[in-house]
């Protein structure tokens, strides 16, 4: 018997405007993916990496893959920063996605209060604001508003 790959968090680009169409053909196939709602360009395939190059490559779905550049092969997003990545962004109505940004080094934080309880990331401050960033591979990042007393530092 073979080896059965892993599923994995797959990123990549969208045209804008292709997200629903995307997201249509998607569930037909029965594939699992995210799409941000505020940055909608964005597209997140659940699914083990020869299906995920087979929708592209074969023309199902119109995206190209982010590629990790220390790899050189698809960016694979480890399933705990998904999870937090999504939950910031769906839970949260002023979270925002930012990419190419760069932002002050925080410290590395975990929110024990409030619906994103067990979310990792980082904690800044912005005119004189607190706020949680979760970061996809040092690529993409989500930052939302977080009361300080919400937070403890990250243990190792």
């Amino acid at each position: 018997m073979g080896k059965t790959e892993p599923t994995c968090w797959f990123a990549a680009r969208t045209r804008n405007g292709q997200w629903k169409k995307i997201a249509r053909r998607l569930d037909e196939l029965g594939v699992g993916y995210y799409i941000p709602s505020v940055y909608n360009t964005l597209l997140f395939l659940h699914t083990v990496k020869s299906r995920a190059l087979t929708l592209v490559n074969a023309g199902e779905i119109n995206a190209r893959f982010l590629i990790d550049h220390a790899t050189h092969t698809l960016l694979e997003v480890p399933q705990k920063q998904m999870e937090d990545f999504i939950r910031v962004l769906d839970l949260s109505p002023d979270a925002e996605c930012l990419t190419d940004a760069v932002l002050a080094k925080g410290d590395r934080i975990r929110v024990v209060k409030g619906q994103l309880s067990g979310v990792e990331g980082e904690i800044i401050e912005l005119s004189g604001e607190s706020y949680l960033v979760v970061r996809v591979c040092s690529l993409l990042m989500a930052k939302v508003r977080i009361p300080r007393n919400y937070v403890v530092p990250q243990s190792d």
